[in-house]
């Protein structure tokens, strides 16, 4: 009886340890974000202007100098685009943006976004934000703007950015540059590691 309890516990330990090493990669991929959740029901309803990335127009349109490519890593830019389409007072396409902005030296040796830059071009203004806060985010769409935030593809894959384009029914609503159709945060986990705004003053 003795030897069975030792097997039972030992075999208990096992699992326990297998439960750690399996949650383990899951909690480090999301250390430091922040859940943003609303009770707001209401709708910010607005015409949304989506771009994708991987468009065969600019997919294969290098960031800047940088090994990097629309299709592989213009999810930022394509946000940036669609937030200004919408919010400015003249449309830019993803493949126009990214040619100002390689024009201008934006982009640093990544192809990562280099925040100050967008503002020296003129026409721009750029906020950056430390900290995630969710009522900034109700800020911004209130006021006609719409809020880029980084986020993991399904909440715990690679990152990505997404654009916040609205609520509805205690839901934000995203333009995701990978997907054809709105979706929604909570298909992130409803958590975010920043939030950008990109907005014309043209």
């Amino acid at each position: 009886m003795k030897l069975n309890l030792n097997i039972r516990h030992r075999i208990t330990i096992f699992f326990v340890i297998i439960m750690i090493l399996a949650v383990s990669p899951f909690c480090f991929r999301i250390r430091h974000g922040v859940v943003v959740k609303t009770d707001r029901t209401e709708m910010i309803s607005r015409e949304v202007t989506a771009y994708r990335q991987d468009d065969e127009r600019w997919a294969k349109d290098a960031l800047g100098n940088s090994a990097f490519t629309m299709k592989s890593s213009g999810c930022l830019v394509t946000c940036i685009a669609s937030a200004l389409s919408m919010g400015g007072t003249q449309a830019v396409t993803p493949g126009e943006l990214n040619k100002i902005f390689s024009e201008n030296n934006v982009y640093d040796s990544e192809g990562n976004i280099q925040w100050s830059a967008i503002e020296n071009i003129g026409g721009y203004s750029v906020n950056v934000y430390s900290d995630v806060d969710e009522p900034v985010i109700y800020q911004w769409l209130s006021e006609g703007y719409y809020p880029i935030v980084r986020v993991r593809v399904s909440g715990i894959g690679n990152w990505h950015y997404v654009l916040v384009v609205g609520l509805e029914d205690q839901e934000y609503i995203c333009m995701d540059p990978l997907k054809n159709e709105l979706t929604k945060l909570s298909q992130y986990l409803n958590r975010v590691y920043a939030v950008r705004v990109v907005s014309s003053t043209l």
